[in-house]
């Protein structure tokens, strides 16, 4: 696959009828030092939580965009998700191709896959 130079992604917005409760989900589940905004740097990418008022509470597509975090240990992301109460799991860990990946739904009902590639991948 060839990478693409000239164009890089930014960042993602997430719309929600409430951008700070699920800005604080996102943060509290996977960068707990990170300050609070409505904006959250991952890996130099951005997470961007916007305000919409022509969205329902949750999501009727879940499955329409699925938002992807590389992490080093997925098991020990996945303990901090159950430590929080999280409970809504689309696929537990298991492996795939090139290593593990387990899928979880945000507050609103995004889809959220952590997947952990094998060293060298």
């Amino acid at each position: 696959m060839m990478e693409t130079t000239e164009i890089r992604l930014g960042g993602l917005v997430l719309g929600s009828d409430d951008p700070e409760r699920l800005s604080d989900w996102y943060r509290e589940a996977f960068a707990p030092a990170a300050g609070s905004g409505t904006v959250l740097m991952v890996g130099g990418g951005r997470l961007i939580f916007d305000r919409r008022d022509d969205l329902e509470e949750r999501t009727r597509e879940p499955g329409r965009i699925l938002i992807n975090l590389y992490v080093g240990d997925i098991r020990a992301v996945v303990a901090r998700l159950r430590s929080l109460g999280v409970t809504q799991w689309i696929r537990p860990v298991e492996e795939f191709g090139p290593g593990l990946i387990a899928t979880v739904e945000d507050p609103v009902g995004n889809y959220v896959q952590l997947v952990e590639l094998a060293a060298g991948q």
